[in-house]
């Protein structure tokens, strides 16, 4: 298959996303509270980027109806090309990686030391990678969470988890 035939598969269907998600970051801004008036209330901002995804997304789209996308989507998404996705070597590794990244966030920060957590992640995550010795990843992985904390407490002076 051609880049074009993808491409056009690809804005189709960012098209849609797009529009979803403006319309979900619309609809969750118009339920924040307003205060005074609309205009200074915490969900102005998010109302203006929604409508500028929603409008956005809709030009793609109409972009991509106009190349052909309806056919083309079709082709891209046969039931053996999406199969064969899944079964795909790095669709495994990113599925990996994210619920190696789904561990740290709800099982290891706010169950042990920030630091700690930080390196655990790090250290598995180079570990499954194999990105480099384990000594070193060791290393790597400790000095990182340090001085990630250390520049959030002392510099920026955010509170860790």
């Amino acid at each position: 298959m051609d880049d074009v035939k993808k491409n056009v598969t690809a804005d189709f269907i960012m098209s849609i996303l797009l529009i979803i998600f403006g319309i979900l970051i619309g609809w969750a801004s118009l339920n924040m509270r307003v205060y005074n008036k609309f205009l200074d209330a915490p969900g102005f901002f998010p109302l203006i980027l929604g409508i500028i995804f929603v409008v956005l997304g809709t030009i793609m789209l109409i972009s991509a109806v106009k190349r052909k996308a309806l056919e083309q989507v079709q082709e891209v998404l046969h039931k053996d090309r999406v199969v064969g996705f899944f079964k795909h070597d790095q669709f495994k590794r990113v599925m990996i990686l994210i619920a190696l990244m789904a561990v740290y966030i709800f099982g290891l920060i706010g169950n042990m030391h920030f630091t700690i957590a930080t390196a655990i992640y790090l250290f598995a995550t180079f570990l499954y990678l194999r990105s480099s010795s384990v000594i070193k990843i060791i290393i790597i992985s400790i000095v990182t969470a340090a001085l990630i904390s250390a520049v959030f407490k002392n510099f920026f002076n955010i509170p860790l988890p």
